[in-house]
């Protein structure tokens, strides 16, 4: 069974049982991880700041009513260190408000100023639908699977948000591979198909830089990345379907392994 859902509420997105990109980038590092990450969750652990920063620039973005109810944004002359600076933030903390530091703020303005300016960033993130949930069951293990396009532009073309330090072409090809952006290409894009029928029109990440010149740069991936991103996701879920169906989650190699050092140690 395939479904796409507009509307779907965060909360309950992230309460379904199928596999994320998220969670294929755990079970790639171990099994152990990915249950470890599962359980973390569970235990409801806060988020660092560079979680807070990319959630509220992705709401302020995509869902600006969801910015508006959700986050509170400091005062510049705010101090923290006061009686009353504390008893502020407890306030806040018990309204469940995400506090956004002023500076954080002013950068994300900014941020979103470059991507207004953009030509094409600008023209993707309008005329389509924000948060879409895609659940599938994968034909090949059984096993469910979920995404959630950041957007779906109205031409078939999904989008992705990413916030970075470097968005220039050389760094953000060092980003796809570190944090497996071609998978998340691949893994969304069959969930589109499973869906809709038929594969999207194109996959867009807008890369926007967190500080000046807060450049913005869209990039779509080649053929050969879509299908290494393909082939991962494919070996994660079988991985996965192996652990799930012996109950065996374990970390790294139960056997003593020789180990090689990398090419660049033996480099004067």
């Amino acid at each position: 069974m395939s479904e796409i859902i507009y509307d779907l509420p965060n909360a309950e997105y992230h309460a379904s049982d199928a596999i994320s990109k998220s969670g294929l980038d755990e079970i790639a590092h171990s099994p152990a991880h990915y249950k470890a990450m599962k359980e973390a969750q569970e235990d409801d652990k806060q988020d660092s700041d560079a979680l807070i920063f990319g959630s509220a620039f992705h709401d302020y973005i995509l869902l600006p009513n969801t910015f508006q109810q959700t986050y509170v944004v400091l005062p510049e002359d705010f101090n923290g260190r006061t009686k009353e600076g504390k008893e502020h933030l407890e306030e806040l903390k018990e309204a469940n408000k995400v506090i956004l530091k002023h500076e954080w703020m002013n950068d994300i303005e900014k941020m979103a100023a470059s991507l207004a300016n953009h030509p094409k960033s600008s023209t993707l993130l309008n005329g389509g639908s924000p948060e879409v949930s895609i659940f599938w069951n994968d034909k090949a293990t059984g096993i469910d699977c979920r995404c959630r396009p950041d957007y779906i532009h109205s031409k078939g073309i999904l989008v992705d948000l990413k916030t970075t330090l470097d968005a220039s072409p050389k760094a953000f090809a060092r980003a796809v591979v570190n944090h497996r952006y071609h998978v998340q290409d691949a893994f969304y894009s069959e969930g589109f198909k499973q869906a809709t029928g038929s594969y999207p029109h194109g996959f867009v990440f807008i890369a926007v830089e967190k500080k000046p010149p807060y450049g913005v740069a869209c990039y779509e991936l080649d053929e050969d990345a879509k299908l290494l991103g393909r082939e991962l996701y494919e070996n994660d879920l079988n991985t996965f379907l192996e652990a799930k169906t012996t109950d065996t989650w374990i970390a790294y190699s139960q056997e003593i392994e020789t180990l090689s050092l990398p090419a660049w140690a033996f480099r004067g």
